[in-house]
């Protein structure tokens, strides 16, 4: 369980704050491959 062990370490040094940028920064690239993807997909 080594991954599991970093991923600890990491959450005690790094917190709160960093966890909820990450999550934010992950949905906002989806979002925005998803916009762009229909975008080209839609226009001929």
């Amino acid at each position: 369980m080594r991954a599991g062990r970093a991923l600890q370490n990491w959450l005690d040094t790094h917190g709160l704050g960093a966890i909820i940028v990450a999550v934010l920064g992950i949905i906002t690239s989806l979002a925005l491959i998803l916009v762009v993807g229909g975008y080209y997909i839609v226009t001929p």
